[in-house]
């Protein structure tokens, strides 16, 4: 199979799971908005210090619901880099500006969690990200072994995704 027809396949492939968004629940509507895309991608290195850090949902999202956005130093049981998450005029890009420039060569984690809403108030497809270097978030991955380092608060009831874990994480590396 040439690589061109591979990519077709699985171009194929992204499209019909973002547009089924129901997984195996046959009375999911079928515009269930799910997360689109994250800049930079989980596992991406080299990543420009002063590049733009965004999440895009493929409907309007709830506003408010940037406080379960969050950006790490380290992993997502590390300190969470100071800074504002807006959204675009349509609700559907969410943009972290960092309060001062990211460090060189140090590892970020990006948290979405698992509290994001969309503009009906339906909880959001994550699923999606794992095909973009994305992880759930579990309870042993924010607590850093059994200490809390403070994503405490981030553990909570409006930051857990309806499969129990506290959203997505996708981790990046700097140049």
């Amino acid at each position: 199979m040439s690589r061109r027809f591979a990519g077709v396949i699985a171009l194929v492939a992204s499209a019909m799971a973002l547009g089924s968004c129901g997984g195996n629940d046959p009375a999911a509507p079928a515009d269930l908005t799910a997360l689109a895309a994250v800049t930079p991608a989980g596992g991406t290195i080299d990543v420009n210090t002063a590049g733009p850090v965004t999440v895009t949902f493929s409907h309007a999202m709830m506003a408010g619901t940037e406080i379960y956005a969050a950006l790490h130093e380290g992993d997502v049981a590390g300190p969470v880099v100071a800074g504002t998450w807006a959204w675009s005029a349509e609700h559907t890009v969410l943009t972290f500006t960092p309060s001062s420039p990211l460090e060189a060569k140090t590892r970020y984690t990006i948290h979405i969690g698992g509290g994001m809403r969309d503009a009906s108030g339906r909880t959001v497809d994550m699923d999606p990200g794992r095909h973009m270097g994305g992880e759930w978030a579990t309870r042993g991955m924010m607590s850093g072994g059994g200490m809390m380092g403070g994503t405490g608060s981030m553990m909570g009831p409006g930051w857990q995704h309806p499969n129990g874990t506290y959203g997505m994480v996708f981790g990046f590396t700097t140049g």
